[in-house]
């Protein structure tokens, strides 16, 4: 499995970075980066920043008093991209959160529910979970796919619309993980000429 260039984000406000969550993301992934926010806001700006980056994030339901609660930080990530994947982690009961916010997380795809004393064999088979779902999407294998072009190549002029706006390989990227109509468009083309591709009568591919 590769990990390419993830970001795995821990909001946490009881965690510290020996934890034995933490420690065991970092044995586990070795190659992606490991980042450890204690509150809403931190987390929040952190992922906004990022989201051109292919990321999971263990998002605690309760970060205490004061603080929004887990479903609320899930909204306002969902307000801005709908690929990122979100593991909700609650010392709750699932029987005591409102059956309002389980729809949500149903409904804008959070990735799971897990019981804080779930194992942590079980949390870090979530996280693999989610990076083979990230090295299959086709944001992601594009991704993987312009890192082999030259700094030049991936922001040189790549294609045009019919309306003239023009695009390079990192804003096709972009457009598509943020999920743009232009964005859309691309990734069902794209996927559209995969299959176009794989049809073609080629019986013998590349392990």
């Amino acid at each position: 499995m590769e990990n390419f260039n993830i970001n795995i984000i821990v909001i946490d406000d009881n965690l510290k970075e020996t934890d034995p969550l933490l420690v065991q993301l970092k044995l586990s992934f070795k190659d992606a980066q490991i980042t450890l926010k204690k509150n809403a806001k931190d987390g929040l700006e952190y992922i906004l920043s990022n989201l051109n980056n292919k990321m999971i994030v263990l998002l605690d339901y309760d970060l205490g008093a004061d603080e929004p609660n887990g479903t609320e930080i899930f909204l306002k990530i969902r307000e801005k991209t709908a690929l990122l994947y979100v593991i909700i982690v609650t010392a709750k009961l699932i029987d005591e959160i409102s059956n309002k916010e389980l729809a949500t997380y149903i409904n804008k795809d959070a990735l799971a529910i897990v019981d804080k004393t779930t194992s942590l064999n079980d949390k870090i088979a979530l996280v693999k979970n989610a990076i083979h779902k990230l090295d299959v999407r086709v944001d992601c294998v594009l991704e993987q796919w312009i890192s082999n072009h030259s700094e030049d190549e991936q922001n040189e002029s790549y294609l045009t619309t019919t309306l003239g706006k023009t695009y390079t390989l990192k804003d096709v990227l972009a457009e598509i993980r943020q999920g743009t109509d232009f964005g859309k468009s691309m990734e069902r083309k794209i996927l559209l000429l995969a299959i176009d591709l794989l049809t073609r009568g080629k019986k013998q591919i590349d392990d």
